[in-house]
């Protein structure tokens, strides 16, 4: 299974509380933990000769979580009364993870004599006094609790889980359906399978055209086509089946999937051009989400029974 990849955000003076961050959220292997100014290529945030709010967003898209540490870096004045409070880049960076991750997996690491400005009161803050070591520790370790039992990423819409709300109410639930209305399929043989199986294949990778690896990934199943109306409607169903054990298995390959490679090159070409490390990095986040909500969806209507989702790399 994938880690999670967390990203701190410090100022450049608390670098050393950042990378003592990472090495507590780091220590059981749960997670991947990047900090701001790592400059190991594949790893790094901010690239040479590259736009910095680009490369900002571009994170946004990489990680699943998102840390950033405020400490008593800038003084302000508000009416009249001078407050310490962090760089003003490092509460832009936190509204940028929030508007992109939600504020469930965003949290503020901040020093306890920083006052909190009213705008971002309500996200999770997690407080520490910079000369007590403990406190720190408290901190980061709460933080690390809440990012594990976070349920998953969540549902989003940056396009994965709207592909995958799209194709479920498409093909999915359809299937379903008729799987249950009719108590089973009947095969091309004349016989009822009554234990069916939807099997669907998310792709280790996405080529320039899903139709074409559906067809090459087929060949390993040895399927046939089969077709029912959907409920009536002037519409039918093609999907491919094979028989297993008495059971009868319906296999798909959601070429709806090629939306997210759509999504990527138009905000990021150079990445999916160069198929970079960061590309690879967004599409896989995309697919967890993608089959996260295609779950979800399934539970909700108590389909979740008949469908299995698997990663091609999986199959034998």
């Amino acid at each position: 299974m994938r880690k999670k990849r967390i990203f701190i955000g410090s100022s450049s003076e608390e670098l050393d509380l950042a990378r003592a961050a990472k090495d507590i959220l780091e220590i059981d292997g749960e997670f991947e933990v990047t900090v701001w100014n790592e400059d190991i290529w594949d790893k790094a945030i901010f690239k040479l000769n590259s736009n910095y709010l680009n490369d900002l967003i571009k994170a946004t898209l990489q990680f699943d979580f998102g840390i950033l540490i405020g400490t008593q870096d800038d003084k302000v004045e508000v009416r009249e009364k001078e407050y310490l409070q962090p760089r003003d880049n490092i509460l832009f960076e936190l509204g940028l993870f929030i508007g992109r991750l939600g504020l469930n997996n965003c949290a503020f690491l901040i020093d306890k004599d920083i006052k909190v400005l009213s705008d971002i009161k309500g996200i999770s803050l997690a407080r520490f006094e910079r000369d007590k070591i403990q406190t720190f520790l408290n901190a980061i370790n709460q933080i690390k609790s809440l990012f594990k039992n976070q349920v998953d990423s969540g549902i989003n819409f940056f396009p994965s889980s709207t592909l995958a709300a799209v194709y479920y109410e498409n093909f999915v639930k359809p299937t379903c359906l008729h799987i249950i209305q009719n108590n089973g399929i009947v095969n091309d043989d004349d016989k009822l399978y009554e234990d069916c199986i939807i099997k669907i294949i998310i792709p280790e990778r996405l080529t320039a055209d899903v139709n074409s690896q559906f067809q090459t990934l087929k060949k390993r199943f040895q399927t046939k086509k089969l077709t029912f109306n959907y409920m009536g409607r002037p519409r039918h169903i093609d999907v491919e089946v094979f028989v297993e054990d008495g059971k009868l298995f319906v296999v798909d390959f959601p070429t709806v999937l090629s939306g997210i490679n759509f999504a990527i090159s138009n905000l990021l070409p150079y990445d999916f051009n160069s198929m970079s490390s960061d590309y690879e990095n967004i599409l896989n986040r995309e697919f967890d989400r993608f089959v996260y909500t295609l779950n979800k969806l399934a539970l909700r209507d108590g389909y979740n029974d008949l469908i299995t989702v698997i990663n091609e790399k999986n199959l034998k």
